[in-house]
């Protein structure tokens, strides 16, 4: 049987390659791995920071729509302005919707409304 030395170097040369291909790429999936291990503990902690948050928005929500009560309520303002207030702080929903805009940086609105009409 003649088999031909140069195909079963060939062969073996590719053989070399593919392995050389595959230790490259557990090198790349090493970091991915790393990095998806990472993500993996912080959630944990990415979970109670959220929590806390919301505990802290809602307690901030209910001071707010509390001292801005009186003034809703108080019929010797102007009606607009009273309704402007209320469609922001009215309701525990509303003043929760707001805490939550005014802490994704979009504070500019609420603080103007209470400004130009409660204060």
């Amino acid at each position: 049987a003649g088999f031909n030395v140069g195909v079963i170097r060939l062969l073996r040369l590719a053989k070399i390659a593919r392995a050389l291909r595959v230790v490259r790429m557990r090198r790349a999936l090493e970091s991915l791995s790393l990095l998806l291990r990472c993500v993996q503990s912080s959630l944990q902690v990415l979970f109670w920071s959220l929590g806390l948050l919301g505990v802290i928005q809602c307690i901030a929500g209910m001071v707010i729509g509390q001292l801005l009560v009186p003034y809703m309520r108080d019929t010797s303002y102007d009606v607009e302005g009273r309704h402007e207030v209320y469609k922001y702080f009215g309701t525990f929903s509303r003043t929760f919707l707001t805490m939550f805009e005014v802490l994704f940086a979009n504070w500019a609105i609420p603080a103007r409304i209470c400004v130009e009409n409660v204060g």
